[in-house]
């Protein structure tokens, strides 16, 4: 799928950030940052699964500076800690990004089943991104076990909040009939939602779709539109298609919707 390949290169912003969640795991990091480094200076994080160490010496660092072995400060490892406290008391944007490091081992040892874990506990608190992330998974990104079915249910999830990488990932399963039976007019359905939030692989399916006729009627001035939105946006398939019809440049498509 064009989005999931190289959605691990960057995390995109879903749903926003609550700002409940936001200073409960603020605040889980500073008590923890507060309570955890005993009288002496030594640390006591100790935790399974998260990578830590303790410095000792009549000559140390500030506790801020001090570096454990895989070159984090005591700070970063307090701020794991601090999500790790506020995924455990159900905070779900917290939960969400505990999984993204066991999925990346991003300050904790790698571990795709933690990472399913806390993706599944904050979708199912309906946390939208965390929807989407759960049906990659689902779909087999990183090496998890792939489940087109499940895919589609979480999917479904986060694009009915609006998720616009979800609605492209729903428009994929319904034209390839991947986990959901095939339906082309559903396809572009969800496709055309998000094409309409500026997605640019779905706005070019969208575009093929018109081109095509499939699941809605065969319109080459959408098509011209859509391809072109998406060519403004990057997306080298639309410019090919585009020189096939025979289109101008796309800040000259002025196609209405």
């Amino acid at each position: 799928m064009l989005r999931l390949m190289t959605m691990r290169r960057r995390i995109r912003a879903g749903c926003g950030v609550a700002i409940a969640a936001t200073i409960a795991t603020v605040f889980a990091g500073e008590v923890f940052a507060g309570e955890t480094t005993r009288a002496d200076g030594v640390s006591l994080v100790e935790q399974p699964g998260l990578r830590t160490a303790s410095t000792v010496g009549d000559n140390r660092p500030s506790s801020s500076s001090r570096l454990f072995t895989d070159g984090r400060s005591i700070v970063e490892a307090n701020r794991i800690e601090g999500i790790r406290l506020a995924a455990e008391g159900g905070v779900a944007q917290a939960q969400y990004d505990l999984g993204l490091r066991f999925q990346s081992g991003d300050g904790v040892s790698k571990d795709p089943v933690q990472a399913l874990n806390w993706f599944r506990k904050a979708a199912e608190q309906g946390y939208g991104e965390a929807q989407y992330m759960l049906g990659c998974c689902y779909n087999g990104e990183e090496g998890f076990a792939r489940d087109p079915s499940e895919a589609v249910k979480w999917w479904t999830k986060a694009a009915e909040q609006g998720h616009a990488d979800a609605q492209h990932c729903l428009g994929l399963s319904y034209s390839s009939g991947e986990g959901v039976s095939r339906n082309p007019a559903e396809a572009a359905r969800w496709w055309k939602k998000a094409a309409e939030q500026n997605h640019p692989d779905a706005q070019y399916f969208l575009g093929i779709s018109y081109f095509a006729g499939l699941g809605v009627p065969k319109i080459p001035e959408q098509a011209a539109y859509w391809l072109g939105q998406a060519a403004a946006h990057g997306n080298e398939d639309a410019m090919a298609e585009l020189k096939k019809l025979g289109a101008d440049e796309p800040k000259r498509i002025s196609s209405r919707r």
